[in-house]
């Protein structure tokens, strides 16, 4: 039995949880240059800002989006499947952006916050590196190659 199919309301549902923890999850990945260039001038809120917002947005908004797509894969089993090549590039994109995530930008910023100027760039790499997944992975999710 299939609980729900593409276009029914429990897919609807899902696939609305799924974009907007998109744009929770990489939203922050757009204000960390305004926030460095901020908490470089001695803002410290903005140096509060940059790990939070990393924390409590953009790690739980992109580990959420994956699990609600593989959940959005299950539910269109008879149109999708992970097997597919633009579902499966795109699992293999979301890993590395949260591995960017937890393994680059975050210790990053933590040395930035303490003081270590050099660690922008590293932070800077990181934040580019998820700009680059955001934009791949929309490709994929419009263009679906080897459906």
């Amino acid at each position: 039995m299939v609980l729900a199919e593409i276009g029914s309301g429990a897919y609807n549902v899902m696939l609305l949880i799924h974009i907007v923890a998109v744009v929770v999850g990489f939203a922050p990945a757009f204000f960390t240059p305004v926030l460095m260039r901020l908490s470089a001038n001695g803002q410290t809120a903005a140096a509060d800002a940059l790990e939070k917002t990393l924390l409590r947005y953009a790690l739980p908004g992109i580990g959420i989006a994956g699990f609600i797509g593989f959940g959005l894969a299950g539910m269109s089993d008879k149109v999708y499947s992970v097997s597919q090549t633009w579902l499966s590039i795109a699992a293999v994109l979301w890993i590395v952006a949260l591995l960017d995530i937890l393994f680059v930008a975050r210790p990053a910023l933590k040395k930035w916050i303490a003081g270590d100027t050099a660690a922008r760039s590293q932070v800077m790499a990181g934040t580019g590196v998820l700009h680059l997944i955001l934009v791949v992975t929309i490709i994929l999710m419009i263009w679906k190659p080897g459906l």
